[in-house]
């Protein structure tokens, strides 16, 4: 990809190779800001806005977010990163729940997630945990138990 860059850059005369969201999985960006003269604009930034997410934020207990794997590479500003940097705004506490939690996840807290919680219950294949029952019930399970947590300790 820096080989393509650097012949793009000599024919174009632009840069754009190190512009956020050109990265690794910002082909596209990459693309559309290179050869469209697009801009480029944050993936959740345009979620909070469209959705109006603030405003509810604004008044919850606590925000909760999530993602299929919580790992060092959404302490990157993935989508709950995201999230939880808008709720810090307001003070709120940020729960996130992943289906996989790997042992750099706790980046995520140093980027505003309060705590991390791996939705597993118990030893299954990727395949397994993805389909859509198994997940509804593995996450409802453990979102039962951090909520009755947090009632007990109030």
């Amino acid at each position: 990809m820096r080989n393509f860059s650097e012949v793009v850059k000599k024919i174009t005369g632009k840069d754009t190779a190190s512009y956020p969201g050109t990265g690794a999985a910002g082909g596209l960006g990459y693309a559309f800001l290179t050869f469209l003269n697009a801009s480029l604009e944050s993936g959740i930034k345009i979620i909070i806005d469209v959705t109006g997410l603030e405003d509810d934020i604004k008044d919850a207990d606590f925000v909760i977010t999530g993602e299929g794997k919580l790992d060092y590479q959404t302490a990157m500003g993935k989508a709950p990163i995201g999230i939880a940097r808008l709720a810090k705004k307001y003070g709120r506490k940020v729960i996130a729940f992943g289906g996989g939690v790997t042992e750099d996840a706790y980046k995520c807290n140093e980027e505003g997630i309060d705590a991390v919680f791996s939705i597993l219950q118990l030893p299954m294949t990727v395949e397994e945990a993805m389909e859509y029952e198994t997940a509804r019930k593995n996450l409802v399970a453990t979102s039962y138990q951090v909520f009755r947590l947090i009632s007990v300790l109030k």
